[in-house]
């Protein structure tokens, strides 16, 4: 077998430049009929090569459309399953959360009881919300550049909030003045407004993607942009 190798290979060769040749227009200075002799004076084995490469090119054609349909399917389930999966506990993290506007009276509250009374030290509890996400972290590349900037966002926004926490609940948070105490309360009062701000845009983002697909979702990104953009400029003094 391994002999016929090269007979086989190079007949499949030449009746590749062959075909070639004819869809390059090689051969156009021939007449037809010429070009027919010729054809048929070319030796049976070269035909055979030519049908056998045909159905073995058709074969690789056929197998590597299979395949890459296959994987893109393959790609798309594991696309869904990671979106739902994060939707799910962004979503039940958010719903744990108090409105902004009840964010700021709590934390309102909170700074007068601290002013009221300096030996007041609130307590910060630690708070776990990135389980899922630290589980499919080695698999966020299939997430798509839409989504995947949002969720990133947003779990990196809530590491911050952790650092911050455990700086809180600290023994030197206790020592510090009055002052400083509340600037560190009012920033981690900031950074939970603006985790719930990312994760809200983060499910967003996802529900548009899965309902409407990835033109619509970075469509949804631009004017949400633009709409930020325009709420910085309102509130520049």
């Amino acid at each position: 077998m391994q002999d016929g190798w090269p007979i086989f290979l190079g007949t499949v060769a030449v009746s590749a430049v062959i075909l070639f040749g004819l869809s390059a227009g090689w051969f156009e200075g021939l007449s037809a009929r010429a070009l027919s002799d010729w054809l048929r004076g070319l030796d049976a084995r070269i035909w055979q090569a030519v049908i056998a490469g045909f159905f073995v090119a058709a074969g690789w054609l056929v197998n590597g459309w299979q395949n890459r349909r296959v994987a893109a399917k393959l790609r798309a389930e594991r696309l869904r399953d990671a979106h739902r999966a994060i939707f799910a506990e962004i979503d039940a993290n958010l719903s744990n959360l108090l409105e902004e506007g009840a964010l700021r009276r709590a934390g309102a509250r909170m700074v007068r009881r601290m002013r009221a009374d300096a030996a007041f030290v609130p307590l910060i509890p630690r708070e776990k919300h990135d389980r899922i996400f630290s589980a499919l972290e080695a698999e966020i590349h299939i997430l798509p550049r839409v989504t995947i900037d949002p969720i990133v966002a947003y779990y990196s926004q809530l590491g911050s909030l952790a650092a911050h926490v455990e700086d809180m609940r600290d023994r030197r948070f206790t020592l510090l003045s009055t002052r400083r105490k509340i600037a560190m309360y009012l920033d981690y009062l900031y950074m939970k407004i603006a985790a719930l701000r990312l994760g809200r845009k983060a499910v967003w983002l996802i529900e548009v993607y899965a309902r409407d697909g990835k033109d619509a979702a970075e469509a949804e990104v631009r004017r949400l942009n633009v709409s930020s953009l325009r709420d910085g400029a309102r509130s520049v003094p």
